[in-house]
């Protein structure tokens, strides 16, 4: 699905995040602990790098441009699954496969709604389209 211009960027951190997650599950599938430990560093230097940033950046532009759209509920479930995120990217077992097909399934589930509805709406929204935009100019 082609994205507006203002989503792309974030769009496009999505695939990377997607990879991220599937590289996870399947480091979670196997008995291999360093396996576990080389998927664990790959995703905390991708937390370092870019996850982190992509979240701030959802929530300081287009999280508060659909609150103001009147799309609190959404919003509120955006802020959930990011704080759960959070919380399993600074987990202190992060190199275990509970957490990291935990990260991977959440990671997924987080990807797929705001591709599939968030940024839908977004683009739907023209005061939202025009927030975005400002914020970016």
């Amino acid at each position: 699905m082609k994205r507006s211009a203002a989503l792309t960027p974030l769009s496009r951190e999505h695939h990377h995040a997607l990879s991220l997650a599937i590289q996870a599950g399947k480091a979670a599938r196997t008995t291999d602990p360093a396996q576990w430990q080389q998927a664990a560093d790959k995703i905390s230097q991708q937390t370092a790098q870019t996850l982190q940033a992509h979240f701030a950046e959802e929530e300081r532009s287009l999280l508060p441009a659909l609150a103001q759209a009147g799309h609190g509920q959404l919003v509120e479930r955006t802020l959930e699954q990011h704080a759960h995120l959070r919380h399993l990217l600074q987990h202190a077992e992060l190199a275990s496969p509970a957490i990291l097909q935990a990260f991977a399934d959440a990671m997924t589930t987080h990807v797929r709604f705001e591709e599939r509805e968030l940024f839908v709406l977004a683009e739907s929204l023209p005061a939202v389209m025009a927030a975005l935009q400002a914020h970016s100019a």
